[in-house]
């Protein structure tokens, strides 16, 4: 059997494709990297949060009829229970199945492109969790890497000359991919461990 058939990161993208929403929500991949990085917050965010940045700017969240509404958020808590068991144990995102998303000629494909942007726009979006961990260096520094890698992978339109040459000394990206499963699985399970330990105790 497949191992797709029992993957539920790629349950979630098949889903996605076939979605009769799919015009006014994000790409499935700009989705999966945009809860990949929700989920690796310290504290973890309420769905309600989040759930409408995987919708198209300007777009209201909006179903045909309470079925489709219901299938969609199933959809969504299974990635991310599966995510956060995932998280919780450091055990890499192997089934998001990133060393596939390169070319022939070994550049990145739109599927790397829009994971790493839903990625990267989650961590801006929710930078004041991030603030919780500015003083645990280990964190801060994976979590600094992670943006690097990914910024490699999606730069910015407006990228400057020194960022450019910066991008330029990080590892390729068939590299990147590879240990992009474990890295993420680490910044998660490090960010989590670093708010416990930071939270005030209860009086």
């Amino acid at each position: 059997m497949p191992d797709h058939l029992n993957n539920v990161f790629m349950d979630f993208i098949t889903f996605n494709e076939n979605h009769k929403q799919s015009v006014n929500l994000h790409t499935p991949y700009y989705q999966l990297g945009f809860i990949c990085s929700v989920q690796a917050l310290p504290e973890l965010v309420d769905l309600e949060q989040w759930l409408s940045y995987l919708w198209l700017d300007g777009v209201d969240i909006s179903f045909d009829n309470e079925l489709q509404a219901a299938e969609y958020a199933k959809k969504v808590l299974t990635l991310v229970s599966e995510i956060q068991n995932l998280y919780q144990q450091a055990i890499p995102l192997d089934n998001l199945n990133s060393g596939q998303w390169l070319t022939e000629q070994e550049t990145v494909t739109e599927h790397a492109i829009q994971f790493a942007t839903g990625f990267l726009v989650a961590i801006e979006l929710f930078n004041d969790q991030w603030v919780l961990v500015e003083q645990d260096f280990n964190t801060q520094n994976i979590l600094q890497t992670t943006i690097l890698l990914l910024s490699k992978l999606a730069p910015a339109d407006n990228i400057d000359q020194q960022h450019i040459e910066l991008l330029a000394q990080l590892p390729e990206p068939v590299e990147i991919l590879r240990i992009l499963p474990q890295l993420l699985s680490n910044l998660a399970y490090n960010a989590g461990h670093s708010a416990a330990q930071n939270a005030p105790a209860d009086l």
